[in-house]
């Protein structure tokens, strides 16, 4: 009985991270744009958006990270604050908290 338990507990958690972090295309507001060079000395971009979120029926915004890597930080260098961010990410976590990367620009 015990193992039955825990397969069902592991097969939740597999159907769960699946359906979270699917791949989705993103279109919001840039409120920030920052550009940085990771411990490799890798450019970086981490642009800011704004998502509506709800949480226990109080809805609020937060600003949650959209990461843009390799190949990446320069086809995202024309953004800044204003901008519309237009593209095909993956949901993660960081830290424990939701994050986007950056997979292709959508035209």
């Amino acid at each position: 009985m015990r193992k039955l338990v825990i397969l069902g507990i592991i097969a939740a958690f597999l159907l769960c991270s699946t359906l979270a972090f699917a791949d989705q295309i993103l279109k919001a507001k840039v409120e920030s744009v920052t550009t940085f060079n990771d411990k490799n000395g890798n450019p970086v971009v981490r642009i800011i958006i704004n998502e509506a979120r709800t949480l226990q029926g109080i809805e609020y915004v937060a600003g949650t990270p959209v990461m843009a890597f390799r190949e990446m930080v320069d086809k995202v260098k024309g953004l800044k604050a204003g901008s519309t961010l237009h593209a095909i990410v993956a949901e993660r976590l960081f830290q424990g908290r939701k994050s986007y990367t950056i997979l292709a620009m959508v035209p």
